[in-house]
């Protein structure tokens, strides 16, 4: 990257900048498990964040949620970043997702230490989401259990079928919708009966 930068012979602020839109750029390198719709392949952490932040922005207007909209979908945008360094491991793999943590706060601190005018935002909006204090980074954390949700429900539960997920797997990690998104929640939990019944999901 810093060769493609020195090619392009650009100086400060702008190679900051430049620097910093490459590597965010990394994010669309790193392949979650959820599979696309047609199921022909992985999605990347940069197609789940943009589905994350339309989802949102759907949703909010739907039900009129009092959210500071802007400062949520801009959380959306920037909650995976840290997935560049660390990548991404299964939410269902709570031991992994801990072995990851300090490398994904290591990877926000260096985008953020990039020397942009964002640097500092990318950071707090990070550690908010982290946090799960405010009404903004719960419906986010609520969207990004969501979209995979509806996703693997519209492609015959891919995902959940090849790693041999089990209806209580699913139903705990979607705890943060029961909590802050009951109705939606209950929704939920209709159509995960339906996928245990159509073999998509293990009982358990």
């Amino acid at each position: 990257m810093a060769d493609l930068v020195d090619a392009l012979a650009v100086s400060a602020p702008h190679r900051q900048r430049l620097d910093f839109l490459l590597a965010a750029h990394d994010l669309t390198a790193v392949l979650r498990v959820n599979r696309l719709l047609n199921g022909s392949r992985c999605e990347t952490s940069a197609e789940h964040s943009w589905h994350l932040a339309l989802g949102l922005l759907a949703i909010a207007r739907e039900l009129d949620l009092p959210l500071d909209l802007e400062k949520a979908l801009r959380m959306a945008l920037v909650h995976d970043l840290c997935e560049i360094d660390a990548g991404d491991v299964s939410a269902y793999d709570a031991e992994a997702r801990a072995a990851k943590a300090q490398a994904e706060r290591e990877c926000i601190e260096r985008l953020a230490a990039s020397g942009i005018a964002l640097g500092s935002e990318l950071l707090a909006l990070w550690l908010e989401y982290e946090a799960q204090e405010t009404l903004e980074s719960r419906w986010v954390r609520v969207l990004d259990r969501l979209m995979p949700f509806v996703v693997n429900l519209s492609n015959g539960g891919q995902a959940w079928k090849d790693h041999a997920i089990t209806r209580s797997q699913v139903v705990r990690i979607n705890d943060p919708v029961r909590e802050h998104a009951p109705e939606l929640f209950a929704w939920m939990l209709g159509r995960i009966d339906d996928c245990v019944a159509r073999g998509w999901l293990r009982e358990g």
